[in-house]
């Protein structure tokens, strides 16, 4: 029977013996209706008594007959029958009347003790008709899931917003609900406030009399199921992540230190044999000797029942190996308290002592070649001091080493550089710049200056942050004084060409017609007159003096503005020296004829120096073809035009086959459009030398590293006629600084990835410090019910010590609930999102200080708020930090006549600080680093409130924006906090 058809039934029985009575009511009426007949025929009979004998006689045996009072009698039972019907009826009448009042009474209650069951549960009932829409939905959807039950009312569920669902598992659940199958759905929709819910309904379907009417069911919100199992599973892979990826082994150990249990990481790939290790302590495995000091102090430790921490030692292996193992461990006991032996973790560190080894060795090779270098090599500190020097520098500079320690990199610089050397630092400060090169002075010892070039390169952390600098310094003193003195030389030799023009002289017929002042000097005449008329053919040596006529006269054919070609001659001057000279000649009027105009130039020098230059060529190509380093030559496209025997030596290929072919086609693929940039540089007018580093493939396909420095080789007239450079091969000094490159990296990646094991294992303390905090309220609520249960109920019955003791645990417990909400606070704020944006703190401080004067406005204050200080970080954040600082000085500044806050800004390095000072009772700077840890105070309880949290939550806040928070203050004189925001 449905729940709905019982109390229609029950209604229905009154009506039923209303029905029997009316018919019983009929039945004796119409009996009583004939017995009145059958009487009052009977009177009738009676009352003829005089009619006549015969028809008296006739009527009384009728009478008298004994069927007729049989018939009268029957006719009375049948009467009395009715009555008794009729009585019974109306009693039944009256007890089903009693009976249905009864059932309904019991129906309702037990209607409105469900209805209550329904609005109390976490469930909600529904209704659906044939076509599947709601026409019932309880109000325990609104208390329950936050919807709007009218909103179902009328509708079809596939009509409403869902979020889990599509077109094909609403056609799967209409196929089912055509099938009049039950169901059970999970649909995700968003509540009232638009927060995710999960819902489930569950429903069957509705027969009466054997046809469909509909569904009905309930309805439950499973969001809080489905998150926590959500977050369950999330936090036992975020577990099973950690377990397996912070050790190799886990470990157990009975009381007497032998292995009964060793599980193996999923992850560890070293095969050790478990059966072995089973049944045997730590130093027994390792073969360790007692007396060992480390060994020693370990046992001691295990007997002691301590924890160990990182504990390192190296076992031989199976195989004949030196494996190293960092073991962790601590004691554990049973329920009584019993020590039960050791649980623990052990890693293999084997690569990792392999690699400290190996990264000793490269420090000591550093340490070599710093030491031995030719050049100076300094390092210096992000401050720019100086950290260490080899001695090479010092040499440099005359000071012994110990005197350019610690000393800032000007020290020592020319005071016409540091100006240099300041703006270079600020670059490397600022992040523009991470190398720098270019010469600069210093001061020796002595006094005299040192010319240097210095190469400089940053070192910067994974975070671009400056550690500090590596110099290389290489002294140029002599080639310096050298560029000086050639261009001493070269200034010398033009005033000279300035002041000594050619000379020029007219000639014809051997005779010299006209000479200016400077060939008096080509000549060695002590004047122009001593010159004319003075035949040119004297000048020559006798055996060439008719060769020099002829040639210097004029012939026929000769005619005005005819250029003569050019000559070269060697005459011996008045003064009898010999003379190199140029000539070139035209021929023009002179004085009524042909003559010969001729520009002599002195070229003995020039001669002098050809024959030099002869000899310096001589002397550079045995130069070039002896030193080890490749010198080439190339045009403007980069095809070789010269290369010297070196370059046989490191490439194996012919200098004859390669001059004429292009560099790049040397060169490693990689490295071929790195060179083309070079030479297009280069062509483009680069203003100094270009440095390279290049790959070639030797003819035995070998790959050498070069380092290659390039410049234009500029003609005297101008003009670039190609590049020439030298190729130095750095095989060697490559593959070291690849082999320690790669060391770095790997140390690097195993640094990252022990940065990210701490964060995750940080995260989950802190998710386990909120689940704790919450999870001390019962007990603390019960402790503090039950104490004020006895103090109000026993106040009378107990003594003062016992009434005192009953406070202590209510004040104590307090104190309690208020750490307890510090460290839930401190945990929200650890795990907020940060929603940065502009605010202006000056105005938050305004509302804070504000509030501050409404609660105590008998104190005399005198707040000083620097306006417009904005910052771009979390509004609701920065309000905790302001107010914790804030009335904090408020609180401990209580005690002055005039209390003075203070919220201003500085700037330090670049970096703004918020500042919040106050002329409170301040504390002594040697607990400053107490003050940001929790529960650490450095004033007693009943002389200033609170719990030790604030300035934790501060510097907890600071730090997740990127920034930094810092304290200054003496007893008495007042305190300063000063904080950052990153950017």
């Amino acid at each position: 029977m449905d729940s709905h058809d019982k109390p229609a039934d029950l209604r229905a029985t009154p009506s039923s013996a209303k029905r029997l009575l009316h018919r019983s009511l009929a039945l004796a009426g119409l009996a009583l209706v004939v017995l009145l007949v059958l009487s009052g025929k009977w009177w009738a009979a009676r009352s003829n008594q005089a009619v006549a004998a015969t028809e008296r006689a006739a009527s009384l045996p009728a009478l008298n007959d004994a069927t007729g009072w049989i018939g009268l009698a029957l006719l009375v039972v049948v009467l009395g029958v009715a009555l008794s019907l009729g009585f019974r009826s109306i009693r039944n009448y009256r007890f089903a009347v009693d009976f249905a009042h009864r059932a309904t009474a019991v129906t309702e209650f037990n209607q409105r003790r469900l209805m209550d069951f329904v609005e109390l549960s976490s469930d909600w009932l529904w209704e659906t008709d044939i076509e599947h829409r709601f026409t019932l939905m309880s109000e325990g959807m609104r208390s329950m899931a936050n919807m709007d039950s009218a909103e179902f009312v009328g509708a079809h569920l596939w009509e409403l917003p869902c979020n889990n669902m599509d077109a094909g598992r609403w056609s799967d659940h209409q196929q089912r609900l055509a099938k009049h199958e039950p169901f059970t759905l999970l649909i995700s929709r968003y509540d009232l406030s638009g927060a995710l819910r999960h819902l489930e309904f569950v429903g069957k379907p509705l027969f009466r009399h054997g046809h469909f009417e509909g569904y009905r069911g309930v309805g439950r919100d499973l969001t809080q199921r489905i998150n926590a199992e959500r977050e369950l599973r999330d936090s036992e892979e975020r577990f099973r992540t950690l377990v397996e990826g912070s050790f190799d082994w886990f470990w157990e150990q009975d009381t007497q230190f032998r292995f009964t249990r060793l599980v193996t990481s999923p992850r560890n790939e070293h095969d050790l044999d478990i059966d072995a290790v089973i049944g045997k302590t730590r130093w027994a495995l390792a073969e360790a000797i007692g007396t060992e000091p480390h060994w020693k102090a370990h046992v001691l430790r295990c007997e002691q029942h301590e924890s160990f921490s990182d504990f390192v030692y190296s076992r031989r292996m199976s195989d004949g190996s030196i494996s190293w193992f960092s073991a962790s461990g601590r004691p554990y006991y049973d329920d009584a308290g019993r020590f039960c032996g050791y649980r623990g973790v052990a890693r293999d560190i084997t690569a990792e002592r392999n690699i400290q080894l190996a990264l000793a060795a490269s420090e000591a090779r550093y340490r070599t070649t710093f030491e031995h270098a030719p050049v100076g090599i300094i390092t210096l500190d992000a401050d720019g001091r100086r950290q260490s020097v080899n001695a090479a520098f010092a040499h440099m500079l005359g000071y012994p080493r110990r005197v350019l320690l610690g000393r800032d990199f000007r020290t020592f610089t020319h005071p016409d550089d540091q100006a240099a050397d300041d703006q270079a630092y600020r670059a490397f400060v600022s992040g523009q710049i991470s190398s720098h090169q270019g010469e600069k002075r210093y001061v020796h010892q002595d006094g005299h200056t040192v010319w240097a070039h210095i190469s400089v390169t940053a070192l910067r952390d994974e975070h671009r942050g400056l550690k500090g600098f590596i110099t290389i310094v290489e002294d140029i003193t002599a080639r310096v004084v050298a560029q000086r003195e050639r261009r001493a030389a070269e200034s010398r030799y033009r005033r000279l060409v300035d002041v000594t023009p050619d000379g020029i002289i007219v000639h014809r017929d051997d005779r010299i017609l006209f000479a200016n002042a400077a060939a008096t000097h080509v000549f060695g005449a002590p004047n122009t007159t001593a010159l004319l008329n003075t035949p040119l053919s004297r000048f020559f040596e006798k055996p060439h003096t008719e060769d020099a006529r002829k040639s210097l006269a004029l012939n026929r054919h000769h005619q005005a503005g005819q250029t003569l070609p050019r000559a070269q001659f060697r005459f011996q001057a008045l003064s009898g020296t010999d003379v190199e000279v140029e000539s070139t000649g035209v021929v023009v009027d002179f004085e009524g004829g042909p003559a010969t105009l001729r520009v002599i130039r002195d070229i003995s020098d020039r001669v002098l120096a050809e024959r030099a230059l002869q000899e310096s060529r001589t002397r550079y190509q045995e130069v070039v073809e002896s030193v080890n380093e490749v010198i080439f030559q190339t045009d403007l496209n980069g095809v070789f035009t010269f290369l010297n025997p070196a370059w046989t030596q490191i490439s194996g290929h012919p200098i004859d086959s390669s001059v004429g072919q292009p560099l790049a086609s040397f060169l490693h693929p990689d490295d071929r459009g790195r060179a083309r940039v070079l030479f297009k540089r280069l062509n483009a007018g680069a203003a100094h030398d270009e440095i390279m580093e290049l790959r070639i493939r030797t003819t035995e396909g070998e790959i050498r590293w070069l380092e290659a420095h390039a410049r234009q080789m500029i003609r005297s007239a101008g003009g670039t006629i190609g590049i020439m450079g030298s190729l130095d091969d750095i095989t060697t000094r490559k593959v070291a600084e690849l082999t320690l490159k790669n060391v770095n990296m790997e140390l690097e990646a195993r640094v990252r990835a022990r940065t990210a094991e701490l964060e995750a294992s940080n995260r989950e303390l802190e998710a386990f410090s909120y689940s704790v905090s919450h999870d001390l309220r019962a007990p603390l609520r019960a402790i503090e019910g039950f104490a004020s249960i006895l103090q109000e109920d026993m106040a009378e019955r107990l003594d003062a010590t016992s009434g005192a003791y009953l406070a202590r645990i209510r004040a104590a417990t307090l104190r309690m609930a208020h750490l307890i909400d510090d460290l839930i606070e401190l945990a929200r704020l650890t795990r907020q999102t940060l929603r940065r944006e502009n605010i202006d703190l000056s105005q938050l401080v305004e509302e804070i200080t504000t509030e501050m004067r409404h609660e105590s406005p008998e104190r005399v204050v005198d707040i000083d708020i620097t306006p417009g200080l904005t910052a771009h970080a979390d509004r609701a954040l920065m309000r905790v930090v302001l107010e914790n600082l804030l009335r904090n000085a408020w609180k401990f500044s209580a005690s002055q006549a005039v209390t003075q806050i203070a919220f201003f800004a500085t700037r330090d390095e670049d970096e703004v600080m918020f500042c919040v000072a106050d002329n409170g009772v301040g504390f002594d700077m040697a607990y400053a680093d107490k003050l940001f840890q929790p529960f650490n105070r450095l004033h007693v309880t009943s002389e200033y409130a609170g719990s030790g949290i604030g300035l934790a939550t501060v510097a907890r806040i600071i730090q997740r924006h990127g920034g930094q928070i810092r304290a200054e203050s003496a007893p008495g004189e007042g305190a300063r906090f000063s904080f950052s925001i990153g950017h």
